[in-house]
């Protein structure tokens, strides 16, 4: 194969309780990635189109697509080059994972064409990789998920082992995604260094409850499990109107809501079966109203099933 066209879905990271270890695939949005093969070594970027497009740099060696797919080729010992074009399907500085579908899908792309010689689990350390350059730490809770799809929790990060769980088939997201954007070097940056014991153990408890939630397809579990009392309070002030938008949307019907990432997005889960989207879709469009912040985007959506090629 010369060419490759790939997918790569936005996806949601912490969901509220697992920061750093959960992450999910979703349906929708997503970027596309086109790669072909060079005779000259190296990645080039020779495209870059899209939302926000002209804020991301064609350096490769900078640009999250680029990197992934160059330790692609370095772990596979390729012999060519590669091309990346690339369409941005959301922003950066979104909170849904906007640098890891760059970077998952210039993994997968790479992979690819190189006859698919790594693993899922090597391609997902490829893209985590890549989130090390553009975010400054090494993590997967983004990236694996889109290589992988539905739901993953990373149980190590020394060496990587992630798992894939199957969401349940009737879990509804909304996600709100107010005008202003949030570094994800800034939302690090606010992280306390040291959590209380009555904290942590508060954290274990809800993030064990949502895995089971998902293994036992119990949204109102897994909505209740997505409370942290770690992360999102810290990353409060950089997010304004969060709270009330969370608060809006389990008023509205919605089983939970947490902060995308390190934000702006909001989102929340609700069942799809007994809950109209619309509704609690509204009813944080009306909380960031009164507030008077603007709304770039929004969604109605579901999990998905990870990068795939066209």
């Amino acid at each position: 194969m010369e060419k490759v066209k790939v997918v790569a879905p936005a996806t949601l990271s912490n969901l509220g309780s697992g920061f750093d270890v959960f992450g999910m695939a979703l349906a929708e949005p997503f970027d596309h990635i086109e790669a072909r093969k060079t005779s000259e070594p190296g990645v080039t970027i020779e495209a870059i189109e899209g939302w926000g497009a002209e804020g991301i740099t064609t350096d490769a060696t900078l640009n999250s697509a680029g990197v992934a797919a160059a330790e692609v080729l370095k772990k596979c010992e390729a012999d060519f080059g590669i091309a990346l074009t690339i369409k941005k399907g959301f922003r950066p500085g979104s909170g849904i994972g906007s640098s890891g579908a760059s970077a998952a899908g210039g993994a997968v792309a790479a992979n690819i064409l190189a006859g698919k010689k790594l693993t899922p689990r090597d391609v997902v350390v490829c893209a985590a990789e890549s989130e090390r350059v553009t975010s400054g730490s090494f993590h997967a809770d983004n990236v694996g998920p889109c290589v992988l799809g539905g739901f993953s929790v990373i149980r190590s990060y020394e060496p990587l082992e992630i798992k894939r769980v199957q969401p349940p088939k009737n879990l509804g997201i909304v996600i709100v995604m107010p005008s202003f954007t949030v570094k994800t070097l800034d939302a690090r940056a606010v992280i306390p260094q040291q959590v209380a014991l009555h904290d942590m153990i508060y954290e274990v408890g809800n993030a064990a409850s949502l895995v089971l939630g998902m293994c036992y397809e119990d949204i109102e579990l897994i909505g209740k499990s997505m409370s942290d009392v770690v992360i999102e309070p810290a990353r409060a002030k950089l997010n304004p109107g969060l709270n009330e938008a969370k608060a809006a949307a389990i008023e509205a019907g919605a089983a939970g809501a947490f902060l995308g990432g390190s934000g702006p997005c909001v989102i929340a889960a609700y069942d799809l079966t007994h809950v109209d989207g619309q509704t609690i879709l509204e009813a944080m469009l009306g909380s960031y109203e009164r507030a008077k912040i603007a709304i770039d985007k929004t969604w109605i959506t579901t999990w998905g099933e990870g990068c795939r090629s066209l």
